[in-house]
């Protein structure tokens, strides 16, 4: 597996909790120890705190560093009181914000602002091996091209404990400063603890990066895009060198989702070389969604775990890349030439399980204040909205009723707009969603997105009588559907539906030969067990046709 597993939610799926008091589980306690094995040089952790500011986090973030700390005696964990005249810690680094928390400052410019728990304590362990190795967990590509930097750069990273995606982009800058400690710093900020800052920054949505002050990012980049854009020190597209060899794979799987991990299990057993290729995070929608009911097998789980679990077996069977994207397919010879963010490949056949994205309103306003209180995610950003923030959310369906109770879960004064008189959902979501008796607006859309620097109003119009209204929102959760991610099937030519959607047979065969698609790519119902069951039939046809034989 050519994911770098400091990275990894396989690898870190157990090593931190969201609250306190689940910090240090066994579980926890035995992932560290086996990560801090490879721990090379002794790394300093300084933790600064103002008493009656942020208290919560400041005791989580406390609590997290000692039971690190305890762990292994290279970890040296260092407190500071904001303000203390006798601690000159906080004005030698500058830090003002409570809690803060820095890595090894006496060499490296790495701090948190805000307590890094949830999903973000997999790039603070990250972090800590980094430091300790002494370099940053890059592709030798990128650290080839990071070395020729020679003027500074100040990162900012703003994300949230329940970001899947955040992480990844943490660590991209957290590896940057590592290699660069002279020129490169990197601050990671937690929305919720930062509001003030997240307002100034608009950084409503995450993550969202900043290089010197400048946006680059509102969106989970790859390792390429990251360092190509901090070369530059501005928005910077990725261009790839193309290798003089071409690896040479029996079936390259494009997308990580359900389908394509449960492609990459089927290939690998059959005895077929298999590289699978994940722009993003791997699990797709799946990672993001809080809880899956309808998983043979679970009565319940988070879809992360879901994810984690198969992310694990599908790594026993074939190499997956995290954070390389495919950006052209060409038939030479009968083979495949797949030119990535990564290099280039020549495979004999082609899966492609790219999934599908969120789909827009095209609203007024919905582009110009998209994460600046308008999301596509409630996992990803809906914890900047709990405690009381008023939001809406648009769409009647399972994403819908999903997003609006797990908003709800959070705190948050939810109201969901539908256009419609009846929902969608599955009965089990209905029943849940009208026991919470959350307030509905039915035969209603969104029609404008108002506010200056962030939203502020949303304009309902009414489908029975057309009347307008404006009413005051904190935020705007989008979830009326998906749209095909289908940019690499028009690249190649394969016939598409009406709706953009891949045309497939009964056996995921597409318009071209020894290429296949499956899972919400080809427009079936958006189930993960639909994706997994097209998964499996994509790797058995591929196999049937290279090699003539049943599967394995």
């Amino acid at each position: 597996m050519e994911v770098r597993p400091t990275f990894t939610r396989s690898f870190f799926s157990h090593i931190i909790g969201f609250m306190a008091e689940e910090i240090m589980t066994p579980e926890v306690v035995k992932a560290l120890k086996e990560a801090f094995k490879g721990l090379k040089d002794d790394v300093t952790l300084h933790v600064f705190t103002k008493r009656g500011v942020n208290d919560q986090f400041n005791d989580i973030l406390a609590g997290l560093v000692r039971g690190v700390a305890s762990l292994d005696e290279r970890v040296k964990a260092y407190f500071h009181d904001i303000g203390d005249e006798r601690d000159v810690a906080s004005r030698r680094y500058g830090v003002e914000r409570s809690p803060t928390l820095l890595i090894g400052p006496e060499r490296y410019r790495v701090r948190y602002t805000g307590a890094p728990i949830g999903e973000e304590g997999r790039s603070f362990i990250a972090a800590i091996l980094m430091a300790s190795a002494g370099r940053g967990f890059l592709g030798a590509e990128s650290a080839k091209k990071l070395a020729a930097l020679d003027s500074r750069r100040d990162v900012k990273i703003f994300v949230s404990p329940t970001c899947p995606y955040c992480p990844q982009e943490a660590a991209y800058g957290i590896a940057a400063a590592v290699e660069k400690p002279g020129l490169v710093g990197v601050e990671i900020i937690e929305t919720y603890e930062n509001l003030d800052l997240a307002e100034r920054y608009s950084a409503m949505s995450v993550p969202k990066t900043y290089i010197n002050e400048e946006l680059t990012a509102s969106h989970l980049e790859t390792e390429q895009e990251f360092i190509a854009s901090l070369l530059a020190g501005r928005p910077a597209e990725f261009a790839e060198e193309a290798p003089v060899e071409k690896e040479k794979l029996d079936i390259l799987i494009v997308g990580g989702g359900p389908a394509g991990l449960t492609a990459a299990i089927y290939a690998g057993r059959s005895g077929l070389k298999s590289l699978l290729l994940e722009k993003a995070n791997v699990g797709g929608q799946v990672s993001i969604t809080p809880i899956v009911e309808n998983y043979p097998g679970f009565q319940t789980v988070a879809g992360k775990t879901l994810v984690d679990m198969m992310l694990r077996q599908a790594s026993q069977y074939a190499r997956i890349r995290q954070g390389v994207g495919v950006t052209d397919v060409r038939r030479t010879d009968g083979l495949f030439d797949v030119a990535t963010t990564g290099g280039i490949y020549r495979a004999r056949a082609v899966i492609i399980a790219s999934g599908a994205g969120y789909r827009k309103l095209k609203a007024p306003g919905e582009d110009r204040l998209a994460g600046r209180g308008i999301s596509y995610c409630a996992t990803c950003d809906g914890y900047l909205f709990k405690d009381g923030k008023t939001v809406i959310v648009v769409g009647g369906g399972n994403t819908a009723i999903t997003d609006a109770l797990y908003l709800d879960g959070l705190g948050a004064h939810v109201t969901l707009v539908h256009i419609k008189n009846t929902l969608k959902a599955e009965d089990r979501l209905k029943q849940s969603f009208f026991q919470r008796d959350l307030p509905t607006l039915w035969e209603s859309g969104v029609v404008e997105f108002l506010g200056e620097k962030k939203l502020e109003k949303v304009r309902l119009e009414s489908l029975k009588d057309k009347s307008v209204r404006d009413i005051k929102v904190d935020g705007a959760f989008i979830a009326i559907g998906y749209e095909p991610s289908n940019e690499l099937a028009r690249t190649m030519g394969l016939d598409l539906d009406n709706a953009g959607y891949i045309k497939v047979d009964a056996l995921m065969k597409t318009s071209m030969p020894l290429v296949y698609a499956a899972g919400d790519i080809t427009g079936s119902e958006k189930q993960i067990t639909v994706a997994v069951s097209q998964g499996t039939l994509a790797a058995i046809s591929a196999f049937n046709d290279l090699t003539g034989g049943p599967a394995l």
